[in-house]
């Protein structure tokens, strides 16, 4: 009996054309979930050393501005990875010996230009704050 190869020949690229746009999301799915973990945990340690660098200040030579402004460059600096014009720090201070750091950021998505051609926005809001309180 002889083989029906000819019947079969464009089965595999068929096959192909099917999985591929399958393939194609889920890896980009997942390396797009992997940078705004990254970007998420950027801002939340960038949020906790801000909060951590205005409570060490604290002292009777440096008033509030000094505070809001060592607690700013501390969440600052450790957002090396993030684009900076994205970036907003708000420091608060909702009691006399608190201080609360706000860290928001606006992260791009690697497939924006895709997301934005079907309608949606082509960036994630990712904030978060964290607040300290002295005890000395």
């Amino acid at each position: 009996m002889k083989p029906r190869y000819g019947q079969e020949r464009g089965q595999d690229l068929v096959e192909y054309a099917l999985v591929l746009p399958l393939f194609l999301f889920l890896a980009l799915s997942i390396i797009e979930l992997s940078l705004l973990f990254f970007d998420y945990v950027t801002v939340s340690n960038a949020a906790r050393e801000g909060a951590r660098a205005g409570i060490v200040a604290t002292s009777d030579a440096c008033n509030r501005a000094c505070v809001d402004a060592l607690a700013e460059t501390a969440a600052r600096q450790l957002t090396t990875g993030l684009l900076n014009e994205r970036l907003q720090v708000i420091v608060t201070h909702p009691d006399v010996d608190v201080v609360q750091v706000e860290v928001q950021y606006r992260a791009p998505l690697l497939t924006r230009m895709i997301v934005e051609a079907v309608g949606g926005v082509g960036s994630v809001d990712i904030s978060s704050v964290a607040t300290m309180m002295s005890e000395g």
